[in-house]
């Protein structure tokens, strides 16, 4: 069964920019309504600031209700948050144009994906390794998503939000073909079997593969993650998306079992797709029309697939896994940036501790999404909390989307991978996207030999790889110099 959580809708803050949401109310348990408050929770009046929150309007947030939720504890505390447009899912343009204009940034930045390092090396980012210290709650948030945004042995922004690939597993059609659902731990040869199983003249087992060349190699092979990029040695190991280039092109042999094989004109001239499938186009479409098994997506397209209203039930299910419990994870991220004034700099901390991986924020911000505050006009979004304590897990289990599927992916966080690179890694979109992935989708199309290729596209990789990382650590260096004489 379909399962949804709610998220405030993006006018909201829009309203919030206008608003703010400071105050000086002491009431415990204030706006029950949004559900983001907690009675037991202490009131806290000695901090108190005025600060500014910058967030992304390409980017839905809740952030209202967990405002409204915070300011219930640090009455004090003034917020006011700024909405800013931009073309991108980062803040890169809006922090360009306030520096180039000499204007101060946000205090706080809410809700971003962006590169830590092209942030950095701007300056823009305060460092929060001496915040985090002997923290309790911090301890509670798993080693590999800490390590994620520490450069050089300090922490740099805080996890905010986990999102995870999944497969959308048609249940309807799965049962229909009398195939069993898939295990949470299942393999790829699992996954090959099943997809097998659910493919005859009218079905295939899984859509277009053909473009997941970037991520799926490190679901495939264990210590690396997209485009084969290790963590621990800063470079890339092609064997790895070797693995996944040779498994789509066994794919194709299986007579229709993925999509992309159906592609091209038959001797008749009408492509085997538009036989099977007919004259359907677009992300998914033969999945959307019921005619696929399943299909890759991430559990931040949930709200994507809720709204379709599909004609049979569907499920997320965690992907195949080369060793049990390696899930790839996504991880969103908030930080403090440098223009904070002193005087501001705890009530700034408050709100970032509050609004990331902090108990009491966490099931305030879980609370608006149970079922008791569940509109029909609300968007839907997965979210997935950052830390295991023992109270925000209970609340997350609670809440009406919450599948034992989706909490074997919470249950693995600390045995997961981090699948967004580009988040933390300098440069590696151009590398991933650029030769490798060039060279990965030519091969998997049967114009280019990946073999005979691909030690001297890693070596080049490589070369360009230590080359990001250089500038990197170097402007890094300066900017923690600086940063520490100012400070």
């Amino acid at each position: 069964m379909k399962r949804f959580l709610a998220l405030i809708l993006a006018l909201t803050m829009v309203l919030a920019t206008l608003t703010g949401c400071g105050g000086n109310d002491t009431e415990k348990d204030k706006d029950k309504e949004q559900g983001g408050t907690d009675s037991n929770v202490e009131v806290n009046t000695e901090i108190k600031g005025e600060i500014t929150v910058g967030i992304n309007s390409y980017r839905n947030s809740d952030f209202e209700a967990i405002c409204e939720a915070f300011k219930a504890q640090y009455p004090n505390v003034e917020v006011k948050p700024i909405l800013f447009e931009t073309t991108k899912d980062d803040a890169v343009e809006y922090l360009t144009s306030q520096s180039m204009a000499e204007k101060d940034l946000p205090d706080v930045m809410f809700d971003d994906a962006g590169s830590l390092p092209t942030y950095i090396q701007n300056g823009w980012m305060y460092p929060l390794t001496s915040f985090v210290e002997n923290d309790a709650d911090w301890e509670k948030v798993p080693q590999n998503i800490r390590d994620n945004f520490t450069y050089n042995g300090n922490i740099y922004a805080l996890p905010q939000t986990i999102h995870s690939n999944v497969l959308v597993v048609n249940e309807d059609l799965v049962e229909e073909m009398n195939v069993d659902l898939p295990e949470y731990d299942w393999t790829w040869d699992d996954f090959t079997e099943f997809i097998k199983a659910c493919t005859n003249a009218t079905y295939s087992g899984v859509d277009d593969m053909s473009k997941m060349y970037n991520w799926i190699p490190g679901a495939m092979t264990d210590g690396h993650t997209v485009g084969g990029y290790n963590y621990d040695t800063k470079s890339f190991n092609l064997e790895a998306v070797r693995t996944y280039v040779n498994y789509f092109l066994e794919l194709q042999k299986l007579n229709g079992v993925e999509v992309y094989s159906l592609y091209g004109a038959s001797n008749g001239g009408e492509s085997a797709y538009v036989k099977k499938f007919g004259n359907i186009s677009g992300t998914n479409a033969p999945f959307l029309a019921g005619k696929v098994a399943s299909t890759f997506v991430g559990t931040w397209d949930y709200a994507t697939y809720n709204k379709k209203d599909l004609d049979f039930n569907w499920e997320f299910y965690p992907i195949p896994q080369t060793t049990a419990g390696r899930v790839p994870i996504h991880v969103d991220y908030c930080w403090m940036t440098t223009s904070i004034a002193e005087e501001n700099v705890e009530a700034a901390w408050a709100f970032l501790r509050y609004v990331t991986y902090s108990k009491e924020g966490n099931i305030a911000r879980l609370t608006t999404y149970d079922e008791d505050h569940i509109t029909d006009d609300m968007n839907y979004v997965y979210y997935i909390p950052v830390t295991t304590d023992e109270e925000v897990l209970a609340k997350f289990e609670s809440l009406p989307y919450v599948t034992d599927q989706i909490l074997y992916i919470f249950d693995n966080l600390e045995n997961g991978y981090i699948n967004d690179p580009e988040k933390t890694v300098p440069g590696i979109e151009t590398l991933v996207w650029g030769d490798i992935g060039v060279l990965a989708f030519e091969s998997m199309t049967g114009r280019d030999d990946f073999s005979s290729k691909m030690k001297d596209a890693e070596t080049k990789a490589n070369a360009e790889m230590a080359a990001y990382w250089k500038t990197f650590e170097d402007a890094l260096a300066k900017f923690e110099t600086e940063f520490e004489q100012s400070h």
